[in-house]
């Protein structure tokens, strides 16, 4: 059974979410640790849970959710996976971010219906571009939930004026991507609380006319 650990990192309070299951074999999404606390706090979590770091993920490459990509790199030995739409952002978001970061690039790109497995645990991608070109969603049909990064948040959608932002292509992903799971798929968005696809559905007043 898919166990879900949630840390909240940096300035811009990231989800970052530590995947597990009963074969110990891990995965992370959105690596946010900025200070030394933060990531003493994570690894501490893997090392004292004995847990196998196989992947980390990305849903997008927006500075808030990459600050610690290269602290997994350095001591576990993963390069991100994330779509190759989001790279050239990525260049630039680095030069302007608050927080000093050293980009990783990929190990490996992930495009829709890619299968991402660790452990007896199989993730979904789906495309949900909009927020930015790239932007991803990983899905778990067994466990009945997704992981939106900044596309989809309880009862809001993600901004769609940075660079690569397009609010048409956002409220498509949500509609053909998203709003089709079943109702009870929790959403685990990029920031703040969990949601589901049945509350977006009724009460997110961006979608309640789709």
């Amino acid at each position: 059974m898919l166990q879900i650990k949630v840390f909240v990192f940096n300035p811009v309070m990231v989800n970052t979410y530590l995947l597990y299951d009963e074969t110990k074999e891990a995965t992370i999404i959105d690596c946010g640790a900025s200070t030394a606390a933060e990531k003493a706090q994570l690894s501490g979590f893997i090392k004292s849970n004995g847990l196998i770091l196989k992947q980390l993920l990305n849903t997008h490459l927006h500075f808030d959710h990459v600050l610690g990509n290269h602290f997994v790199y350095a001591n576990y030995g993963l390069k991100p996976k994330y779509n190759s739409g989001d790279e050239l952002m990525q260049q630039s978001m680095s030069r302007i971010s608050p927080i000093r970061y050293d980009p990783v690039l990929a190990g490996d790109y992930l495009n829709e219906n890619d299968e991402i497995s660790f452990g007896n645990t199989t993730l979904k991608v789906f495309q949900t571009s909009g927020h930015s070109p790239g932007s991803l969603s990983f899905y778990s049909e067994k466990d009945g939930c997704v992981f939106t990064g900044d596309a989809l948040f309880h009862l809001d959608i993600g901004r769609t004026d940075l660079w690569g932002g397009n609010y048409s292509e956002l409220i498509t992903s949500i509609r053909e991507k998203l709003l089709t799971l079943p109702g009870e798929t929790v959403v685990y968005p990029g920031h703040e609380e969990p949601s589901t696809i049945e509350e977006e559905k009724l009460n997110n007043p961006h979608l309640r006319r789709l």
